[in-house]
């Protein structure tokens, strides 16, 4: 069976459970990704839940908030939680507007910025998330934006296709032995430096907390922000979206970055200042950029679009076969944690 009949099959699932109205502790599913793992629904329903699938092709691939209250006061059972991505906002909008809310909210992924905790935390509603389960995807995917833009693959790409061989990209940029900045080390950043060990780069980093015995078992150091900024060929961003780190990449930092250094994001979009970094690349302030997150998601139209010195892809970078099974096990493991008297360790509210 091909991964399209497994997600009618489980699409048909949803719709007949939706009409048993004496269901109870039923999960409104809303995630493509988790849609796409049978054995994470099967898991739900061993303990005694039952998924509630609003599927992708359903709802569409920019569903709003006012699109998930419409849907959830449509069902003819309030659901008691929510296994959720980060692609619908929940905030005191949904709250205000449903009658009865959910006792919880699963999250199939690490970013939670999507949603107003304190308001969630003000309505009683749980939330959890999956931290630490893609790093080694996001990793790997930084570095792929990373030899994709320097090595100026897009374009070779486009050019044999076009019948141009090498006309315009006779020079790109070595990857080893660079110097590899990373801002923020957690599992994401060590990741990054471990796979830039095996470039033979010079790995510096800086954090508010400075594990020195890991940055020294990947052969990294730490070096104050402005040196950072300063010394970086690649400037790899794997800090999280937080008050302080909001706009941390912005005309001001990029000024202290060399010309001929570019800027990686695979993590969260708002620690760029979008327009910041469009001014930088169109005005050679740095050479190039490789995005996989952005502050507006879906990002449907951008000047970024237009640029030869951007590698561009759609927030992927989790999207491995191997992470998105085990996130989705571990949110669905989470969701009936969250429902019974055991509780989620990763209680986010």
């Amino acid at each position: 069976m091909n991964l399209g009949s497994i997600c009618r099959n489980i699409a048909k699932c949803g719709e007949e459970s939706r009409g048993k109205s004496n269901m109870k502790n039923q999960v409104l599913i809303v995630s493509f990704s988790f849609e796409q793992e049978p054995e994470a629904f099967d898991a739900l329903r061993q303990a005694g839940l039952e998924p509630v699938l609003w599927a992708q092709a359903e709802r569409g691939e920019n569903t709003t908030e006012q699109a998930l209250i419409d849907y959830w006061n449509g069902l003819p059972v309030a659901p008691a939680g929510i296994l959720m991505g980060a692609d619908v906002p929940v905030t005191e909008k949904f709250l205000s507007a449903v009658a009865n809310k959910p006792k919880a909210i699963s999250l199939n992924c690490a970013g939670y910025d999507h949603l107003a905790l304190d308001a969630l935390r003000q309505h009683g509603v749980r939330v959890c998330n999956v931290p630490r389960q893609n790093f080694s995807a996001v990793a790997d995917l930084a570095f792929g934006l990373i030899i994709a833009l320097m090595r100026k693959i897009p374009q070779g790409d486009r050019n044999i296709r076009a019948g141009k061989w090498v006309r315009g990209i006779e020079r790109g940029m070595a990857v080893s032995g660079k110097t590899l900045g990373i801002l923020g080390f957690g599992a994401v950043g060590r990741a990054v430096a471990k796979r830039g060990a095996g470039f033979e780069m010079n790995i510096i980093t800086s954090d508010v907390i400075q594990n020195e015995q890991a940055a020294a078992e990947l052969g990294a150091r730490f070096v104050d922000r402005e040196s950072l900024f300063c010394q970086s060929d690649i400037l790899v961003v794997a800090a999280p979206a937080t008050q302080e780190t909001h706009h941390l990449i912005n005309r001001e930092t990029l000024a202290l970055m060399k010309p001929s250094a570019v800027l990686i994001n695979p993590s969260r979009g708002a620690v760029v200042d979008t327009e910041a970094l469009t001014e930088a690349l169109e005005t050679g302030v740095i050479a190039g950029a490789g995005l996989d997150v952005y502050e507006e998601e879906p990002l449907y139209e951008s000047a970024l679009f237009h640029m030869e010195n951007t590698v561009l892809t759609p927030h992927m970078g989790g999207l491995a076969d191997r992470e998105i099974h085990n996130v989705a096990m571990q949110s669905a493991r989470n969701m009936v944690a969250l429902l019974t008297e055991e509780g989620c360790k990763l209680d986010i509210v």
